[in-house]
């Protein structure tokens, strides 16, 4: 009785919550066909997806301008014949392809007779939509003719042959291809691109075919085999020295173009074996010729013997006439060497001693140079020695900076007090911000307007990868300086005096005899010293500027100047 009574009020109790279910999901349900009726009709519902994007509640216009932009990043992946990879992926946009989502969007509406349906709010957005097709711009055969189509042609890879220990083996030929302008376009145009797949474009290729088969470099390779298999004979100073076919092999240069394989031995691998090999069995030690000169005159002349010397170059071309099956034996092959010359030099002390002395100093000291020498006072000679050269001016420039810096404070335009302490960091420091911030305020071409004005042609601040200037143009601005011509005493004084403290000293100032006012100039390789020397057999003016020498080759032969002047 008891457990009866007690299902019974279970089942009341049950019964009791029943009609609250009932109104409460009935009140869900009327809530949602609100939320339904009322949604508004520009945004797509919740759970909405276009081409894989989520686009739920976003208005007709943000979903528009989201997927045209989308598609306008989308990628073409664009393979030629029957390449594995993409031969190009640009962009719709960078091709201009366009797809307009805009009536597609549109049409994606919630009608009434969806809103009505309990739950359709999570389900009807949930349908696809096909992409629309896509247009093609003004640019679109542009791109094709700048981008594709000079691309859009393989060529074929002629088979060769390569060294494979001591024999040649075939490098296989690869077919090209070429594509027509009108396939591309057509192929192009098929394109059906859609957000989240890849967007494959086959374009077709006419399969072109390589002018050296496999077949025809096989027979090569097995005619090249046979002549070498046993070595290569090379007769060498009456007696044969076989070279292996292993090394030989690997001299050679192999080419493939259209008429066929080429071969010919490389002269500087096969060096590496018939130098210390073959060479010491040819080679002739040459003598000496011993010769004495005047000046530029050459006086007497014992002449030595010849030698001779191992040709690498036409001995390795009589070793490819063996390979190609020319003929049986390789000769090798002689080059006569002059006999080495001694020279015994002396020089007048003339204007034809000077220079030669400068043209034989510089023939015999490594390095390119530019020399000048002007005496002032005495026997007052001149010589020179590729004097009209240009070279970069390095800090040498600083001289022609000064000459228009006093130019002006002689004109009055500028004093002398406000930069006398950059003048003199700039010439005897060779302080490089100082000489910078005169040339900015100076110019360039007015520096160099200044400078041609008074004789030196040659010296330019305005030409590309300069300043430029000679070593003529250097002596002809320190003899004016020298002279006084073109300067005040009291800013020739200035200079001279800035010059005389150059803490630079380890060429010409290190080999020439008395007092030395110059300015120096170092820049990677370039080395350059203008100087004017007050030696005790007279003042004179001299400028050594070279590439790729050394300060102690400068005043060395600073030091042989003054031995020649002084006789």
């Amino acid at each position: 009785m008891h457990k009866y009574i007690g299902a019974l009020k279970k089942r009341l109790r049950h019964m009791q919550w029943k009609p609250l279910l009932i109104r409460g999901g009935l009140g869900l349900l009327g809530l949602l066909l609100l939320v339904q009726i009322f949604y508004p009709g520009d945004r797509l519902l919740p759970f909405a997806s276009i081409d894989k994007q989520p686009v739920g509640m976003q208005t007709k216009q943000q979903v528009t301008e989201l997927l045209n932009k989308r598609y306008s990043e989308h990628k073409l992946a664009i393979y030629m014949g029957i390449d594995s990879k993409a031969f190009s992926t640009p962009t719709l946009k960078d091709v201009d392809i366009t797809v307009d989502n805009t009536e597609r969007v549109k049409a994606m509406n919630y009608p009434w007779y969806l809103r009505v349906l309990p739950s359709s709010l999570f389900w009807a957005g949930l349908g696809k939509s096909d992409v629309p097709a896509p247009t093609f711009g003004k640019a679109f055969e542009k791109y094709v003719d700048d981008k594709l189509m000079s691309e859009c042609r393989k060529a074929p890879v002629n088979a060769t042959l390569k060294a494979d220990g001591d024999r040649l083996t075939v490098v296989r030929a690869q077919p090209g291809g070429e594509c027509q302008r009108d396939d591309v376009l057509a192929t192009l145009k098929k394109a059906r691109p859609v957000l989240g797949e890849e967007s494959k474009v086959m374009v077709k290729q006419k399969e072109v075919f390589p002018a050296v088969t496999d077949k025809a470099a096989k027979a090569v390779a097995d005619d090249i085999n046979a002549h070498v298999a046993k070595g290569v004979p090379l007769e060498v100073a009456g007696e044969t020295v076989v070279l292996p076919a292993k090394d030989v092999l690997s001299w050679l240069d192999i080419t493939a173009p259209d008429n066929g394989i080429q071969m010919i031995v490389n002269g500087e691998r096969a060096a590496a074996y018939l130098n210390p090999t073959v060479a010491p069995k040819v080679s002739v030690k040459p003598g000496i010729s011993y010769v004495t000169t005047v000046d530029f005159t050459e006086t007497s002349r014992v002449n030595g013997a010849s030698g001779q010397a191992l040709d690498i170059n036409r001995t390795a071309a009589s070793i490819g006439e063996v390979v190609r099956g020319k003929t049986e034996s390789a000769q090798a092959v002689v080059m006569v060497l002059p006999p080495v010359e001694q020279y015994t030099r002396s020089y007048s002390p003339t204007d034809a001693g000077l220079s030669a002395l400068l043209a034989n100093y510089a023939k015999d000291h490594p390095g390119s140079y530019g020399i000048s020498l002007i005496e002032l006072d005495g026997k007052k000679r001149r010589a020179s020695y590729n004097g009209d050269q240009q070279f970069v001016t390095a800090s040498t420039y600083k001289l022609l900076v000064a000459y228009s810096l006093l130019k002006r404070i002689d004109a009055g335009t500028k004093d002398w007090d406000s930069n006398a302490d950059c003048f003199n960091k700039m010439i005897s420091n060779s302080d490089n911000a100082c000489a910078e911030a005169f040339l900015e305020n100076l110019g360039l071409s007015n520096v160099t307007k200044d400078i041609n004005a008074i004789g030196l042609k040659n010296s330019n601040f305005t030409k590309t990868g300069g300043p430029y200037a000679t070593a003529n143009d250097l002596a002809l601005l320190l003899g004016m300086l020298q002279s006084g011509q073109n300067f005040s005493p009291v800013n020739r004084d200035r200079l001279i005096s800035a010059m005389k403290g150059n803490i630079f000293r380890k060429g010409i100032p290190a080999g020439a005899s008395g007092t030395v006012a110059d300015k120096v100039g170092f820049m990677d390789d370039l080395l350059h010293d203008a100087a004017i020397v007050y030696s005790p057999s007279g003042t004179y003016v001299l400028v050594v500027m070279t590439q790729g020498s050394s300060w102690a080759t400068i005043a060395d032969l600073a030091g042989q100047i003054d031995k020649l002047r002084a006789q």
